[in-house]
């Protein structure tokens, strides 16, 4: 099983109306980005991967399992309008204080604490991006690896040092390029290890 956690401060309020208009707003266009990168393949959904979003102000978190996600498309249109209904559910969620889920889609509540979240995932590792890292290729990895991002990039210094105060460990990437570049250089190098059974089949 692979994991992917995006942290970000917040998730601006997405209007469908816009959206069809073509406009979309600048963080809501890398979440997409990211999102793709994650559970996308050319053909399909990886069904071996969970994405984790974490929201800060809120106190929330968005779940998306790959095996369970159903009509969902890669293009940015689709995946806003999936986090729109998270944000229309969410309202739900506030009410109700549980968890809320459809289609592979998880809403729950979160302590804003991101070590303890990240620290409750059922992964053997964390990884995360820092410019003065060692070259993935240099880092031995297990099975269950959860790959964290920031949606601005680079880290803050003081997330850094938690983070590496935790075991987590660093991994070179170059801050030209965008974040969910990351995520596909993970992906690819997981696949070149261990190959891709995805059938993706959706």
């Amino acid at each position: 099983m692979r994991f992917f956690s995006v942290l970000l401060n917040s998730i601006p309020q997405i209007n469908q109306k816009q959206l069809d208009l073509g406009f979309v707003d600048q963080t809501v266009s890398k979440l997409s980005a990211c999102i793709r990168a994650t559970l996308f393949l050319s053909h399909g959904i990886r069904k071996d991967t969970t994405l984790y979003i974490l929201v800060k102000d809120g106190n929330y978190m968005i779940k998306l399992v790959g095996a369970e996600l159903k009509y969902l498309g890669p293009d940015a249109r689709s995946i806003a309008l999936l986090l729109m209904k998270a944000q229309i559910e969410l309202k739900e969620l506030n009410k109700k204080k549980n968890t809320l889920s459809k289609r592979g889609v998880y809403i729950s509540e979160n302590s804003g604490n991101s070590i303890e979240t990240l620290r409750n995932i059922n992964a053997s590792q964390v990884i995360f991006p820092t410019i003065n890292g060692k070259n993935i290729e240099e880092i031995v990895l297990g099975d269950n690896v959860n790959s964290v991002v920031p949606i601005e990039y680079p880290f803050p210094d003081f997330i850094k040092s938690q983070f590496v105060n935790q075991g987590f460990k660093e991994v070179l990437f170059r801050d030209t390029y965008t974040i969910d570049n990351f995520i596909v250089m993970v992906h690819n190098h997981l696949d070149a290890l261990r190959g891709n059974d995805n059938n993706g089949d959706n």
